[in-house]
């Protein structure tokens, strides 16, 4: 028998064992390994059809929830008998929405009163779908697909469309229907919306069929065509899954399915979202798995070979070899131990040293290994250190952008947009005098309510955005807390009275640094909220010393709080239970504000209230701010504020505002000069325009401003001229500059009565100011 050597014993030993450990670990781990990753990949788009049938649901949800807010915020049920008022209504939502269509009403007889652009205007849709389930509640029609001709929606643009409608009713019964059609823009933008979140993550296709299983959405190959498949056969609302199925193509497909299942109260289309993937493409990385693990066990078995065959010959190494190294190594001489062949008694010897060689080796080898897999790691963690650092830097500039254009929005929309509002509450106050009958009076009235709620919604919502953007920075000067008050009393005065509720204020001769802007919002916020929830009884605003403070209460009968509701009322659209007076409630925004306004002052607001018996909201004033106290104006007001009979000069760069301002003004009885350019009044001042006072606009867009206008006229005439200030702007920098001038001012949109009642005041006081004779006379440019 041919002796075998102990180096093949040893390495085909090793080889054989670590090929076949090896082919069963690959075995298992890659046959567990490929159906779970298989099992992971249909999940995944299951989820994202699960996903994407959501996205269609809500986004009708929000369409028809649009279409429904629509007969509210517009007032539909009170625009019903002036069809061009609801038409300019309707083209304004139209805007706001562009992928409408088309909008309309139709009353309870089916005919159109108003639409967008006057499109069917006066049709008879009595016998439209759309009309008849739009009587019984909100209803949204399925997609309609066009089978060779494609229909024209109203507007006149071949297209694709779904009809919505909403029934419109007052309190007492149904009006008609508002109707509307998405255009085709909506099936884009609902495609874009699908697809935007995986076009650059997968390679797979969304397809959105109807009811009928036929086609909404998809590749062209498919659009507008019936599907007959398991997936289909298969969807349940509310249930997403997936299936590898052969598509009519011939292709074989992975394709995650879900079936609509509604919104919230909106019960969806019941459409079916199918997202696929080619099982080729789908299942790559499964493939690729596969391939790995063949291939490091190739590697893996070829290295164990080498190393045994190399371990091998260093074990079958003669005893003889292994006896001299080891007599040598007694004597203390320096000898490697020797290669030895063999496999006789020295294999034992042999074995043990060559173990131990290979142990040491092992180690150092296995420290190398260490030293340079933790290198390498440092430099991996390194290299995604710096590549963080790098989305952080452009994060920040991305977040110093979006500020930066969030402060030119607020610059432009606190001047532009509080314009054309003066200049309607101002008209509806004017059209207040002209109307006759109840009904007319009440619906001018309402109007006027309903401009000061949008006053007052627009500033909370202005200054909500200033103060998350930290665009507000007080200006602290000395205020006269009295003049403040008496200023704020002025107003709310008279709105007290023509609520029938009492108004009574008390000043204090405090002088404090403080930001005069921020500190009158503060109060007005907490005396209009407090007259805003009393129904009997009155307010009462007075600045008070109490336990060694400083402090500015603001005391009502209304209804009360409740304990938890002490804080709450301050968090950002909080709302009680309470029902405030008048139709409009507002945001809930007043006393957010009034509270981050104090935090930026350094002042503290407190509130106590007891259920059922009224509360009492104090704003406590920093005792290091205030520098002195200074002497109350002496007399009293009277009640009187209207003026009549008065030369008034009216000047503003908005043509509206100067035509509504000055009609006001005469319709009292006065005599109105407007002008919308600086040196239009200037000339009337030089051809001896004689004026009791001038009411001004502060941003002339002009050279110099409103206020150094008529500092500038009082100076060149010699004498001062009476004057109030409207601002369109709420910057800080404004409202430091009006403070400090000196003149009364108002922030636009202003009621007409607070106007008014400023005016009066400006004119008594001017008076009384002037030392000499001729602070009777009126002023004039001699």
């Amino acid at each position: 028998m041919r002796r075998i050597s102990l180096k093949v014993l040893i390495a085909a030993a090793i080889s054989v064992v670590s090929l076949l450990l090896t082919a069963a670990v690959s075995y298992v781990i890659a046959h567990d390994a490929v159906k779970r990753l298989e099992l992971q990949i249909g999940r995944s788009l299951a989820l994202l059809a699960d996903e994407m049938q959501d996205k269609l649901d809500r986004a009708m949800f929000e369409r028809l929830q649009s279409l429904d807010d629509m007969t509210e915020i517009a007032k539909i049920p009170a625009k019903t008998e002036t069809p061009e008022s609801l038409r300019v209504s309707l083209e304004r939502f139209q805007t706001d929405y562009a992928d409408y269509s088309w909008v309309g009403y139709a009353n309870r007889d089916g005919r159109i009163e108003s639409a967008t652009g006057g499109v069917r205007e006066g049709q008879n849709v009595s016998g439209q779908e759309w009309y008849k389930k739009g009587l019984e509640g909100p209803y949204v029609g399925d997609v309609k697909i066009r089978d060779g001709v494609s229909e024209k929606s109203p507007s006149g643009q071949v297209t694709d469309f779904i009809d919505l409608a909403v029934p419109v009713s007052n309190e007492k019964e149904t009006l008609g229907v508002l109707g509307a059609t998405l255009s085709a823009d909506w099936a884009e933008e609902v495609k874009d919306t699908l697809l935007g979140s995986m076009k650059n993550s997968i390679h797979a296709d969304v397809i959105v069929l109807n009811q009928k299983k036929q086609v909404l959405f998809g590749p062209d190959n498919v659009a507008g065509k019936a599907l007959d498949l398991p997936s289909i056969k298969g969807a349940r609302a509310g249930i997403a899954n997936f299936a590898v199925e052969q598509w009519p193509d011939g292709q074989s497909y992975v394709t995650g399915f879900s079936k609509s299942d509604g919104y919230r109260s909106y019960p969806g289309l019941h459409w079916i979202v199918l997202v696929r993937e080619n099982q080729t493409l789908a299942f790559e990385p499964v493939r690729s798995l596969q391939r790995n693990i063949l291939l490091w066990g190739g590697a893996f078995s070829a290295l164990a070979a080498v190393l045994a065959w190399m371990l091998a010959g260093k074990l079958s190494r003669p005893l003889l070899q292994l006896a001299d190294a080891a007599e040598g190594l007694r004597r203390g001489r320096q000898v490697d131990f020797p290669a030895v062949d063999g496999y006789d008694e020295a294999r034992v010897l042999a074995q043990s040293l060559r173990s131990m060689v290979a142990e040491l080796g092992a180690q150092r080898a296995s420290l190398a290994a260490a030293n340079q897999t933790l290198e390498s790691q440092v430099r991996e963690r390194t290299q995604r250190l710096a590549e963080q650092n790098i989305g952080l830097e452009r994060a920040k500039a991305e977040a110093e952008q979006a500020t930066e254009a969030k402060s030119r929005f607020l610059a432009a929309a606190s001047h532009d947009l509080r314009q054309p509002l003066h200049a309607l509450t101002l008209f509806a106050r004017a059209l207040s005098r002209r109307v006759q009958g109840s009904e007319a009076t009440t619906l001018v009235a309402q109007m006027e309510e309903g401009l000061h709620g949008l006053k007052g919604m627009f500033d909370a919502l202005l200054n909500v955005s200033r103060l998350d953007a930290k665009l507000i920075e007080p200006t602290k000067v000395a205020v006269s807390v009295s003049e403040i008050i008496e200023r704020i009393s002025v107003g709310f005065k008279v709105e007290a009275e023509q609520n029938g509720l009492k108004f009574l204020s008390r000043a204090q001769n405090w002088t404090l640094e403080t930001d005069p802007a921020l500190l009158e919002t503060i109060i007005r916020n907490l005396v209009s909220n407090a007259l805003k929830f009393t129904r009997q009884g009155g307010v009462i605003l007075a600045a008070r010393r109490r336990n060694g403070q400083r402090m500015i209460d603001i005391y009502d009968s209304g209804p009360g709080l409740s304990p938890e509701q002490h804080e709450k009322i301050f968090e950002e659209f909080s709302r009680t239970d309470q029902r405030a007076r008048g139709a409009n409630e507002g945001l809930g925004l007043g006393l957010s504000i009034a509270r981050r306004y104090a935090d930026l002052l350094g002042m503290r607001i407190v509130v106590c209230s007891r259920w059922q018996k009224g509360s009492r909201f104090t704003i406590i004033l920093p005792p290091e701010r205030v520098i002195e106290n200074t002497p109350l104006r002496s007399g009293a007001p009277k009640d009187e504020t209207d003026i009549h009979g008065f030369n008034i000069l009216v000047l503003d760069d908005d043509e509206l505002i100067v035509a509504a301002l000055s009609r006001d003004l005469r319709d009292r009885g006065n005599v109105v000069f407007g002008y919308e350019r600086a040196s239009e009044a200037e000339a009337a001042f030089s051809e001896r325009l004689t004026i009791d006072v001038a009411i001004l606009d502060f941003d002339l867009r002009d050279q110099e401003t409103g206020l150094e206008f008529i500092n500038r006229m009082s100076s060149e005439i010699g004498r001062f001229i009476p004057a109030v200030i409207l601002s369109g702007g709420t910057d800080s920098a404004t409202l430091a500059t009006l403070a400090k001038s000196g003149r009364p001012w108002l922030t636009k949109p202003a009621d007409p009565e607070l106007i008014v009642a400023t005016l009066y005041a400006v004119i008594k006081a001017g008076r009384a100011a002037v030392l000499t004779p001729a602070a009777e006379e009126r002023v004039s440019f001699d």
